[in-house]
C-alpha cells in the first residue's frame, strides 16, 4: 500500500508544481516538487522491491509444496496407473505445469492488489476533484474490466491445449533420450527427427494460435486508455480554457487516466496467466486427486517376525476391467526355505503371480496369504519390507554402487554392504573400479555390465535380508558365464527364504522343490521335475525342444584339421579346402 500510495501522488505533486510553480513563478515551491518527486520514486522502489522479494518466497513455496504433493501421489499411485502412463507427461506435469502455477501466483498476488488499489484510489481522487472530468477519464474501464474477465474464459481451452501438447513433446523427447542407443542401432535418427519435428510443429502452432488470440487483448487496452485520454484532453482543455479548472488540474488528470491504464494492462496479463495455470492445474489436479487404488485397509497391523509362508487359495486377476483374466483359480503354497519355480509361456499368468505376492496390484476373486493372514490385513511397508525382487532388467540409480546396495536399508553399515557385495559375486568388480564402492554407476547403472548390475540387485536383495525372495527372470539376459556367477550368487541369496524363481531356462528350475507349470493363467502341472518330466506332459515338452536346441547348437560336420594335414582329405569330408583349424571350427568367422 505505500508503494501504491507514492504513484498515486505523483500526479498530485505534479499538477501542484505546474499550478505554483510555473504559473506562479515560485522557484522554491519547484525545487521542493523536483526533491519530493525524487522522494516518492525512492519510497515506490523500497516497497516495490519488499513486496516482490516476499510475492516471489511465497510463490516458491507454493510451487515447492506442489511438487512434493504431487511426487509423493506418484509414490502412491498404483501399478496400473503406470501401465498406461507417459513418462514425459508425468515429467512435464511436475515441471512446466507448476512452473505455469508459480508465474501465475508471482505475477497475480504482485498485480491483483497493487491493481485495485491503483483503480479505486485514482476513482476516488478523480471523482472529487471533478467529477465530470472524473467520469470521462473513467468511461472506458467498466468495458475494459468486462472484456478481460470474458477473454480469460475462452482463451483457456486454448492454454490446456498448448499444455497437453507440451506433454506429447516431452514424452517423446523422453523416449529418445532414454532409447538413444535402439535409434541408433537401427539408424532411426532421421526418422525420429522428423517425428520430433512434428511434435515440435504441433506445440509451435497451438502457442501461435492461443498467442495471436491474446495479442489481441493488449492493443485493444491500449486503444480503449488512449480513447480516456483524449477525451480528458478534449474536455480538460475545455475545461481549462474557460477556467473551470487549472493547468496543473488538467496534467494531473492526463496521467491518472493514464495510470489507470496500468492495472487494466496488468490485468490482460493476470488473465493470460490465470488462463495458461488453469490449465495447468487441471493436469496436475487429474493426479492428484485420484485415489489410491492400493492402500493399508482400516484394520491393517505390521507384521513382525514373518515366517514367509505364502498361500494362493483360488485367485483370479486381471490388469484392467476391460482385459481378459490372467489368473483363473490359482491355489499353491509355498513354505519356508522351499523354491517354487513359475514355468510357462509368455503371458502365461507367471509374472502376474509374483506381482500379487507384495499388493503391487489386489486380486479380483480369491485370497493371497502370507503365514496365514491375508496380505491385504497387512500394511504395506511391513509386508514389502519382507520381500526382496530381482527382475530381469535390474534398475540402478544414478548414485554411487554403495548407495544403490544399501537402497533398502540406508542405515547398513559398510561391513554389511560389504558383505552382502560378497555374497552376490559383486565385491570383486567393485574393487576393480577405481573409486570401489563411491563409484557413480550413472544413470540406470548405464556404466555398468548387466551381469554387474545384476550382481547389484542380488546384493541389495541380499542386505534387505527378506523373509520371502522374487526372482523374475533374473538370468535371462546374460551370458552362460555370468549366469553360472549370479546363480551361484542367487544360491546364497535363496537360502533359508520362501524363494519364487521364474526362469525361461530349464536348467535353471529343475533343481526347485516344486515347479508350478502355467498355461493361459492357470496352473496346468505341479510337481518336481523329475516327476514332471513322468507325466509327460507341457514341461515334458518344453524339455525336449530346450534339449533339442542345446544339441542343435552344436554344429555337425566340422573337423578341426591339423595344419598339415592333407587338404583332399579335409575336402573328402566336406570341409573346404583352406577352411581348417580355427575357420573351420568358426572361430574365425
Amino acid at each position: 500500500m505505500f508503494a501504491v500510495g507514492a504513484q498515486t501522488s505523483i500526479p498530485l505533486v505534479l499538477g501542484e508544481a505546474i499550478d505554483r510553480g510555473v504559473e506562479d513563478r515560485d522557484v522554491t515551491f519547484l525545487w521542493q516538487a523536483a526533491l519530493g518527486l525524487i522522494g516518492i520514486a525512492v519510497v515506490q522502489g523500497v516497497f516495490t522491491f519488499i513486496r516482490s522479494f516476499h510475492l516471489n518466497v511465497l510463490a516458491e513455496h507454493v510451487a515447492n509444496d506442489m511438487r512434493n504433493q504431487l511426487y509423493a501421489k506418484f509414490q502412491e499411485l498404483p501399478f496400473q496407473f503406470y501401465d498406461g502412463a507417459q513418462t514425459g507427461q508425468l515429467m512435464s506435469r511436475a515441471t512446466d505445469d507448476i512452473n505455469q502455477i508459480r508465474g501465475m501466483l508471482m505475477m497475480t498476488l504482485r498485480a491483483v492488489p497493487h491493481g485495485l488499489a491503483l483503480l479505486i484510489i485514482i476513482t476516488v481522487v478523480l471523482l472529487r476533484e471533478h467529477l465530470l472530468l472524473g467520469a470521462v477519464a473513467l468511461s472506458t474501464t467498466p468495458f475494459l474490466l468486462y472484456w478481460s474477465l470474458r477473454f480469460g474464459i475462452t482463451i483457456r481451452p486454448m492454454f490446456l491445449k498448448v499444455q497437453q501438447q507440451f506433454g506429447v513433446m516431452t514424452s517423446t523427447l523422453q523416449e529418445n533420450v532414454a532409447g538413444g542407443r535402439v535409434v541408433r542401432a537401427f539408424a532411426q535418427e532421421l526418422p525420429e527427427s522428423d517425428r520430433f519435428e512434428d511434435e515440435l510443429e504441433g506445440l509451435f502452432r497451438r502457442n501461435i494460435r492461443a498467442s495471436n488470440k491474446w495479442s489481441f487483448n493488449y492493443p485493444l487496452t491500449l486503444a480503449m486508455n488512449g480513447l480516456s485520454v483524449a477525451g480528458v484532453v478534449w474536455v480538460g482543455g475545455y475545461l481549462a480554457l474557460t477556467g473551470q479548472v487549472s493547468i496543473g488540474t488538467l496534467v494531473a488528470f492526463e496521467r491518472y487516466t493514464s495510470l489507470l491504464n496500468e492495472p487494466v494492462r496488468w490485468l490482460g496479463f493476470v488473465v493470460n496467466r490465470i488462463a495458461r495455470a488453469l490449465a495447468s492445474g487441471e493436469r496436475i489436479f487429474e493426479i492428484l486427486d485420484r485415489k489410491p487404488a492400493l492402500a493399508n485397509e482400516p484394520n491393517a497391523q505390521p507384521m513382525d517376525g514373518m515366517r514367509g509362508e505364502v498361500a494362493f487359495d483360488q485367485v483370479s486377476f486381471a490388469y484392467t476391467s476391460g482385459q481378459g483374466a490372467a489368473l483363473h483359480d490359482v491355489s499353491f503354497e509355498a513354505r519356508p526355505g522351499q523354491v517354487t519355480a513359475l514355468v510357462g509361456a509368455t503371458g502365461s499368468g507367471k509374472s502376474s503371480v509374483v506381482n500379487l505376492i507384495p499388493r503391487f496390484y489386489d486380486p479380483a476373486g480369491g485370497t493371497v496369504r502370507i503365514d496365514g493372514v491375508d496380505i491385504r490385513d497387512i500394511t504395506l511397508e511391513s509386508l514389502r519390507r519382507n520381500i526382496g525382487v530381482v527382475m530381469q532388467e535390474s534398475f540402478l540409480f544414478s548414485m554411487t554402487i554403495r548407495e544403490n546396495i544399501a537402497y533398502g536399508r540406508p542405515d547398513a553399515t559398510e561391513e554389511e554392504i560389504i558383505a552382502a557385495a560378497r555374497a552376490a559375486q559383486a565385491h570383486e568388480f567393485i574393487t576393480r573400479i577405481d573409486e570401489g564402492y563411491d563409484s557413480l554407476v550413472g544413470e540406470r547403472g548405464v556404466t555398468l555390465s548387466g551381469g554387474q548390475k545384476q550382481r547389484l540387485a542380488i546384493a541389495r536383495a541380499l542386505l534387505l535380508n527378506p523373509r520371502i525372495l522374487i526372482l523374475d527372470d533374473a538370468t535371462a539376459s546374460v551370458d552362460s558365464e555370468t549366469e553360472h556367477e549370479i546363480q551361484q550368487a542367487l544360491h546364497v541369496l535363496m537360502e533359508g527364504r520362501t524363494s519364487f524363481v521364474i526362469a525361461q531356462r530349464i536348467t535353471t528350475v529343475q533343481d526347485a522343490d516344486q515347479i508350478l507349470v502355467f498355461e493361459d493363467g492357470r496352473i496346468i502341472e505341479h510337481g518336481t521335475h523329475d516327476e514332471l518330466l513322468e507325466r509327460e506332459g507341457f514341461y515334458h515338452e518344453l524339455y525336449d525342444l530346450q534339449q533339442g536346441d542345446q544339441e542343435d547348437a552344436v554344429r555337425p560336420g566340422i573337423v578341426i584339421e591339423d595344419e598339415h594335414a592333407d587338404p583332399s582329405a579335409a575336402a573328402a569330408r566336406g570341409t573346404p579346402v583352406g577352411q581348417t583349424g580355427a575357420a573351420a571350427s568358426g572361430e574365425g568367422a
